[in-house]
């Protein structure tokens, strides 16, 4: 790699989350644009660079630096440029006159050690000098973390991150247990938190090593679903994951447990191992259901004269099984309603809400997703919002999530009705019932053959296998929906019979393809034979869906070929390269993590803050100068700046996990290469149950048949179920 080296004379661009920096540097000869991640840097500070010279096609001649060696500049002069550039929150060009001119060369030692010589300084108070010293530490700090994290081939972004987390202690804890990388914000492989282990000459069976390979695989499996594991098993997977005896790996989880890390239950004579916060959460659950249920309905009006009511006011009859679900909800302080498409869920949400009107109670109607939220206001004619809006997230909770309404500030409502509820984990099922009124009424809406939340748990099964909270199962397919093969067809699939296509007029096909001839009818399909023959819009009516991301059939590459395909480039287009990726404007994208920060403007000229996993939307502009992109999410316009482009991808094909809570108008599903751990029952179910006027699966015979013959649903350990019982024994 070559080298360079001088004095920091302008900064272009710089990412506070991922330290990737534009700057031009001042070399003894000339100025040379050096761009890489560089946390932290100022101007007027001293660079060495190693690296490549690079010959970008918009900005030329660049010198793209791998590593660099970042110093304070020590003289007056670059002292001065460094502080009046703003590289320290607090100090702009007159206070950094000031400053130099009574400290000089003795400026950054002042600032460091000796905040109450700051505060001689005209205009700086003995908090406001505080506060520098602060934030002088705080830049410092983070360029000695990423500089120390940089021999064990962490990168800046990652050591950013790392270091918003363990703080100024950063190269201390790291140094005395490296395994704590395997936490939360990184969650690094323990194998690479492993090398850093090895490089630092740790045994192979010290505790640190023993307890962190615990709490990794315990985490994993958290994100496997799982709340718990059994012991057993647990210590057999450890022992031979990181290559130590079993009593070692017992004697640990013993340590863990005085920690308060981990909680060992003993639940129906096994013992299971929990992570601590997994464990309050399905405790709080459980103590809270609990105690709602004992609650007595003190109902004035007979509920048959009311369903007679709120018929006439919808001017509908209620089947026998409604008026059961309808009584069953007016009679309950919990309540659970499942069952699958055409079962007239909806129809009985819309009656439970005329119902608990006609009292006079405030509702409130919620879901996991902003699509699941939206669907549900459309068809009820009520306000509805997503579970995260309905608790207030507090502005920069960012990761360390915090809500407004909790315990001491619940929510307002008497009734909280919870739709797509297959789909809430558990953690966030914690949080949403803590801030619960205790003389609230609660109504959970959902499918139970559907895929269980992204997160861990599967709270909606294991509510209605504890037979404790009253839960009506709607079965029967109303009339208007047997006409319907997606509807027919989901059903049968759910019971393990073969769906089938039913001639051209049909709204249910499937295609035998696989290779070159599914990828090619696949777009045939999306981009011109669909809105063709029906008028559907191939960006906002047809939806691609995939099990998966990976393979031909996946969505890595059906959105390569769909985007070739809807969205080529063209002169008037724009267009920004992210991490191999290239974004172009008029792009169909997702949101593919929860943002709570990231600010928007309504059509109406209104704002707020907010985009959330699962969001799809289109980029209306891109400024390449300011690598900024403006994406609209229905009636909402958010700016991205470059720090977010990577919780974007396209959404011209999706997985069928990513489309829970949604429906779309036409569903192109494409098994044709599925990995055979993903055939199985109810992912095929949920995503045939997308789709609301057209289906058309493309793949082989015998994956659809081995998708619907597998009913082996992913096993997920829980307490929730046991818990429940225990209280309510």
């Amino acid at each position: 790699m070559k080298r360079i080296e001088g004095n920091v004379a302008h900064i272009t661009f710089q990412s506070t989350d991922t330290g990737f920096t534009v700057l031009e540097l001042e070399t003894e000869s000339e100025y040379i644009t050096v761009v890489g991640e560089m946390a932290g840097i100022g101007e007027g500070q001293k660079l060495v660079a190693f690296g490549e010279y690079t010959n970008h096609p918009s900005f030329g001649v660049q010198f793209k630096a791998e590593s660099v060696e970042i110093s304070l500049p020590s003289d007056a002069n670059a002292i001065y440029t460094y502080l009046a550039s703003g590289a320290v929150k607090g100090i702009g060009m007159v206070f950094a006159k000031r400053i130099v001119e009574k400290f000089g060369e003795d400026t950054f030692d002042v600032l460091d050690n000796f905040p109450e010589k700051l505060a001689q300084i005209q205009g700086i108070s003995m908090s406001k000098a505080k506060a520098i010293q602060q934030e002088f530490k705080k830049i410092h700090g983070v360029q000695d973390a990423v500089i120390f994290l940089s021999r064990y081939n962490i990168a800046a972004k990652e050591a950013i991150a790392i270091y918003s987390v363990l703080g100024p202690n950063t190269i201390e804890t790291v140094t005395e247990n490296p395994f704590v990388l395997c936490g939360e914000p990184c969650f690094f492989e323990f194998e690479r938190a492993d090398e850093i282990a090895q490089k630092m000459m740790m045994e192979y069976d010290c505790s640190c090593r023993v307890e962190g390979g615990i709490m990794f695989v315990l985490r994993h499996n958290s994100i496997k679903g799982h709340t718990c594991v059994p012991e057993g098993k647990f210590v057999e997977t450890v022992s031979s994951f990181i290559g130590v005896e079993p009593e070692k790996v017992i004697q640990s989880l013993q340590n863990l447990s005085e920690q308060g890390l981990i909680i060992e239950e003993k639940i129906y004579d096994k013992e299971f191992v929990f992570l601590a916060e997994l464990y309050a959460a399905e405790i709080v659950i459980t103590q809270k259901l609990t105690e709602l249920m004992v609650n007595e309905i003190h109902n004035l009006e007979d509920i048959n004269y009311l369903i007679k009511y709120i018929e006439q006011i919808n001017d509908i009859t209620y089947a026998e099984k409604q008026k059961e679900a309808i009584s069953r909800v007016y009679n309950s302080p919990v309540s659970i309603i499942t069952g699958g498409p055409g079962t007239g869920k909806t129809t009985i949400v819309k009656g439970i809400i005329s119902l608990f009107e006609a009292q006079g109670l405030k509702i409130s109607l919620c879901a996991p997703t902003g699509r699941a939220a939206k669907r549900i206001s459309d068809l009820t004619d009520r306000p509805a919002k997503t579970i995260h809006r309905l608790l207030e997230v507090v502005p920069g909770s960012r990761d360390n999530l915090r809500f407004a309404r909790n315990k001491d500030n619940p929510l307002p409502c008497q009734v909280l009705i919870i739709d797509e509820f297959s789909m809430v984990d558990t953690v966030l099922f914690a949080q949403l019932i803590t801030a619960v009124k205790s003389n609230c009424r609660i109504v959970l809406v959902g499918d139970s053959n559907q895929l269980p939340a992204v997160g861990p748990g599967n709270i909606l099964k294991d509510l209605i296998e504890s037979d404790i909270v009253p839960c009506v199962m709607l079965t029967e397919i109303f009339r208007q929906s047997q006409q319907s093969q997606i509807v027919v067809n989901a059903h049968n699939i759910n019971n393990g019979i073969a769906p089938v296509s039913a001639g051209k007029e049909s709204d249910f096909f499937f295609i035998d393809a696989d290779g070159d001839r599914a990828e090619e009818l696949l777009v045939q399909f999306v981009t011109s034979r669909l809105p063709q023959a029906y008028g559907y819009d191939s960006f906002d009516d047809i939806q691609v869906l995939c099990p998966s991301r990976k393979k031909r059939g996946g969505t890595a590459n059906l959105n390569v070929v769909l985007q070739k395909s809807l969205n080529p480039p063209a002169a008037n287009k724009k267009e920004i390269s992210f991490n191999g990726v290239i974004f172009r404007e008029c792009d169909k994208v997702m949101q593919i993590k929860n943002n709570y920060d990231l600010e928007y403007v309504k059509d109406d000229g209104n704002g707020d803050i907010g985009v959330f996993n699962g969001d799809i939307g289109v980029i209306e502009r891109i400024d390449t100068f300011n690598k900024l992109m403006y994406i609209r999410f229905e009636d909402r316009l958010y700016t991205y700046t470059q720090e977010e482009f990577g919780q974007l991808e396209h959404s011209y094909a999706i997985t069928v996990h990513k489309s829970q809570g949604c429906e779309f108008k036409a569903v192109v599903l494409c098994i044709s290469d599925t990995a055979k751990e993903l055939q199985y029952r109810n992912l095929l179910y949920t995503a045939i149950t997308r789709a609301k006027e057209l289906l058309i699966i493309i793949g082989k015979p015998y994956i659809l048949g081995q998708m619907t013959l597998n009913h082996r649903k992913q096993l997920r350990y829980s307490g929730i179920k046991y818990f429940l019982e225990e209280m309510n024994g």
